[in-house]
């Protein structure tokens, strides 16, 4: 796993690892505190006003998702990864992009031809049933956050674009229901991020069920859309955490390796994180280059990254 996360470090630094405006390098210490940051993120709140209760009884598995053939040559999709949108940076720049940073960033997308897509329609053309724009690009937003509804959603309704919010289901006093109902009227997709936020491979069978089937249980009940999507937690999964999604009838899920997403990495999907301060040059330039994943790695664990902190 050292090594592994070595290489992949290695080739980060030539191809996405690079500067913004303000001179911070998205080096491998930063990228392990987007890590940490992530796999910390108030679990286990409960005056949840965009949710549901929570529920003890044991959760039955649902049927798996029967698999769809897909096409010949499915066209590479960068899916870009933010958190929070905000006029001043109140964290850590991995985690945060300024308003007008953001507001840059969806003309850009306009002025080169990008089409904001949900994830719903990419495995749809994935899968011979839509068809994709030249210049695809899907915008996800982690956790739900109050400034994604108050900021970022508001600049994409101007522009009539789409956006992913996975939702943390028991997530404190973030967005309420009204807010994210008002985003899928506006065009989002509304996926799982679990009930909680914990690190998905520390937990038991039981536990790792009950995360993965009552959080799109409840989004389903609450939003009346599939949840067909699962974000995983700070990015942290193995082999048993993607056996548990596919049987708990995800379409696919999406972690924080850096690259364009396709059908080979379906329960790996990678992300281009999006940090403060980065240059619209960079921001084009790193969509452009990711590399297409053409085979998903079989794990992502945290102890690497914590590692790298230290050394």
């Amino acid at each position: 796993m050292e090594t592994r996360f070595r290489s992949h470090l290695s080739r980060g630094r030539r191809s996405h690892l690079s500067r913004g405006r303000r001179g911070h390098p998205l080096d491998a210490a930063g990228f392990a505190a987007l890590l940490v940051l992530c796999g910390t993120l108030a679990a286990g709140a409960t005056s949840a006003s965009a949710t549901a209760p929570a529920v003890a009884a044991p959760t039955p598995m649902p049927a798996a998702a029967a698999p769809k053939a897909f096409v010949g040559q499915p066209q590479p999709v960068p899916i870009l990864l933010y958190h929070h949108v905000e006029s001043y940076k109140a964290g850590y720049y991995l985690t945060h992009v300024g308003t007008s940073q953001f507001a840059g960033q969806l003309w850009y997308l306009r002025h080169y031809g990008y089409h904001p897509v949900t994830l719903a329609r990419v495995y749809a053309a994935w899968t011979g049933g839509a068809r994709l724009p030249r210049r695809p690009v899907v915008l996800s937003f982690d956790d739900g956050f109050l400034d994604q509804y108050t900021n970022a959603a508001r600049l994409l309704h101007r522009y009539r674009y789409p956006a992913v919010l996975d939702l943390v289901v028991h997530n404190g006093t973030r967005l309420s229901r009204a807010m994210v109902r008002r985003m899928i009227t506006w065009g989002w997709e509304v996926d799982s991020h679990t009930l909680t936020h914990p690190l998905l491979t520390r937990l038991g069978a039981s536990a790792l069920r009950r995360q993965l089937v009552e959080s799109r249980r409840i989004i389903r009940q609450l939003y009346h859309v599939p949840a067909d999507f699962l974000c995983y937690p700070g990015g942290v999964y193995d082999r048993t955490v993607v056996r548990a999604v596919r049987a708990a009838g995800y379409l696919g899920a999406t972690c924080i390796h850096y690259g364009r997403a396709t059908p080979h990495s379906l329960f790996a999907m990678p992300r281009i994180a999006v940090y403060w301060g980065e240059s619209l040059g960079t921001f084009g330039r790193r969509m452009r280059t990711a590399p297409r994943m053409v085979a998903a790695p079989g794990s992502h664990q945290l102890r690497p990254h914590l590692a790298a902190l230290t050394r």
